[in-house]
């Protein structure tokens, strides 16, 4: 049977893992304190920010922001190949931010409510590593060129996926929408690779040149769940597919956690 570390040298990768189980069984920590490149992880936040904003009625799932053709982002996403003029509600931007990665939805998201004003909601909700830098594909500044969009840690992500599991975040109507939203979950060439066909996974992923993130919710049969943030960075370069060395690496680190 390989371990977390044998996997890391099998792929030439840095790996950081917290595995949580919230049923009195014990954790299994890897680097779990290290701070590392969130890339599209940082979304979760994002979105919690912006359903708790609705909820206190700053904002409505249902206001509408226009689609320019600035406004196009590289990378994940469908909104950048359609028409200027689209008008999206922030319902749409979040789901498509979380559930196919939209990095212009994301970005359009992020100029309405403003960096300074994620981040200080990512301090009260207790993440103390995390930090989101920048717009997506905008340029690094000095504090940021380590990471890149942000920076978290494996302890971080799971305090906030224990606190929505535990329905800390929110009412009952705004905790319901993030967990079905992570749970439309598109991208399942990561951790749900390694897992059994009959358990459930909730989460957000990441991805970039040179890693594969994956963070989520894991539901036994029985109902009891499982938190987990892994991170799987330092990797050489490699074509972007099913197979890419991280995603294999996700599925090998579920199947040994399992």
């Amino acid at each position: 049977m390989p371990t977390i570390r044998s996997i890391e040298a099998q792929h030439k990768s840095s790996i950081s893992l917290l595995w949580q189980p919230l049923d009195g069984m014990p954790a299994t920590s890897y680097n779990a304190e290290r701070q590392v490149k969130t890339a599209s992880v940082i979304k979760l936040p994002i979105l919690v920010h912006l359903a708790l904003l609705v909820e206190r009625g700053a904002h409505s799932w249902e206001q509408r922001l226009p689609l320019s053709d600035c406004d196009r982002t590289p990378g994940a996403g469908v909104l950048k190949l359609l028409t200027a003029g689209l008008q999206p509600t922030l319902r749409d931007l979040a789901v498509l931010m979380m559930v196919i990665s939209d990095n212009t939805a994301t970005n359009l998201l992020i100029d309405l409510l403003g960096i300074d004003s994620i981040n200080q909601r990512i301090q009260t909700l207790g993440l103390s590593q995390t930090r989101l830098h920048r717009k997506v594909f905008a340029p690094n500044t000095p504090e940021c060129l380590p990471w890149g969009l942000g920076v978290t840690s494996p302890r971080d992500i799971v305090h906030l996926l224990t606190a929505i599991v535990r329905g800390e975040i929110g009412n009952s109507t705004t905790n319901q929408f993030i967990r079905d939203t992570l749970a439309s979950l598109q991208d399942r060439a990561g951790l749900p690779r390694g897992l059994p066909h009959d358990w459930h996974y909730a989460g957000k992923t990441g991805s970039d040149e040179d890693l594969r993130n994956d963070c989520g919710i894991i539901t036994r049969p029985d109902g009891s769940h499982i938190i987990v943030a892994c991170f799987v960075q330092s990797l050489a370069e490699a074509p972007s597919t099913a197979d890419h060395p991280g995603l294999v690496a996700l599925g090998q680190i579920a199947k040994v956690m399992v």
